[in-house]
This record gives structure tokens, C-alpha cells and sequence, in this order.
């Protein structure tokens, strides 16, 4: 099946329709680590921050490995340009509602964060099934994700630190610039 670029344009076609692959296993497992993550996080004994920071070191290497392996050992599936997204926002969801729940952080970042990953979830799933087709993740949203963690992982750690609110500007930043791209490649697939 064909895919899109950032672009809109179409990109190579993806190996195979496999589910059972290592690199969506390990997207599994990331979406799986929250569970522990929220187990520790809340049961607030004095080494919680560590093992949940521990966890989402954990979680930040399977993200790192699934693509690497995908590529490497040709592996890339329809399944794994669905698992991929889907692990991160559940991981990314997981960490912002415990860290809300545990006063930590502002409501409305966690609002933003969490409206934002649901229109682009239901966006990805209407322009799969009217066109076929999945919007992969662009440049931008990676960053998104990548800064958004770095914010939350700081705040896991508690730390006390002017980076902390520079990193919830700058993902809200980010997560507004690749909500924006994200609906111009969804408006263009969708006339296209």
C-alpha cells in the first residue's frame, strides 16, 4: 500500500502488511511501559522519581531502536507507521495525566497536549479509511515529541529549573506549528 510523504507526496511502498515484527514490538512494549510507569509515579515512595525517570529512559530507547530496526532489517509495515504514533501518544498521555494528577504540571499544557494527539489520531484513522492511505510523522512532529518528553522527563525528576518552563513554551510552540502542518496535509490528502 502506498504511503505519504511529509509532503503528501507518495513514498516507497512499505514491505508487508506484518503485524509481528521486532520493530512494533518494541512500539508495543513503549505504549505497555506506562503501566509500570504510572504504578511507581503514583505510589510516591522516596525512589518514585527515579524509577519513573528509569522507565521513560526505557521507553525513549525502544522509540529509538523500532525505526533503526525497521529500516535495517526491512521491516517496515503498515502496522508499525500506525503502532509508532500510536505508542508515543499513549506514552507521551500516560506521563503529562500522572504528572497533572501529582500536581506537576499545568492543566491547560495538559489539555493542549492531549486534544491535539486525539484530533491527529482521528484525522490519521478517517484519511486511512476514505483514502487508503497513512500520513506518516514529519520532521516537526518528531521534535514535538522529542521536546515534549525532554519537558516531562524534567518534571518526573522534579526538577527545580528555569528549563522546565522554557521546554512547556517551546513543545507548545511546537505542538501548535505540527497541529498546523498536520491539518494541511490532511486538508490536501483529503481534495487530493
Amino acid at each position: 500500500m502506498t504511503t505519504l510523504s511529509h509532503s503528501g507526496i507518495p513514498n516507497q511502498t512499505v514491505s508487508s502488511n506484518r503485524f509481528l515484527t521486532i520493530s512494533n514490538l518494541l512500539s508495543i512494549s513503549r505504549a505497555l511501559l506506562a503501566i509500570p510507569f504510572a504504578f511507581v509515579m503514583l505510589n510516591e515512595t522516596p525512589s518514585s522519581r527515579l524509577w519513573g525517570a528509569a522507565i521513560m529512559v526505557l521507553a525513549a530507547l525502544t522509540d529509538k531502536f523500532d525505526g533503526e530496526i525497521a529500516r535495517k532489517y526491512n521491516q517496515i509495515t503498515e502496522w508499525g507507521k500506525i503502532l509508532d504514533p500510536i505508542a508515543d501518544k499513549i506514552a507521551v498521555s500516560v506521563v503529562a495525566i500522572v504528572l497533572l494528577v501529582l500536581g506537576n504540571i499545568p492543566v491547560w499544557f495538559v489539555v493542549s497536549l492531549l486534544v491535539r494527539d486525539l484530533l491527529i489520531f482521528s484525522g490519521g484513522m478517517y484519511i486511512k479509511s476514505k483514502k487508503g492511505v497513512v500520513l506518516s510523522s514529519n520532521e516537526v512532529g518528531k521534535w514535538t515529541v522529542g521536546i515534549v518528553s525532554l519537558a516531562l522527563f524534567l518534571m518526573v525528576l522534579n526538577a527545580q529549573t528555569v528549563f522546565i518552563d522554557v521546554f512547556v513554551w517551546a513543545s507548545t510552540i511546537l505542538l501548535a506549528i505540527s497541529f498546523s502542518m498536520y491539518v494541511r496535509r490532511f486538508t490536501e490528502v483529503l481534495k487530493g
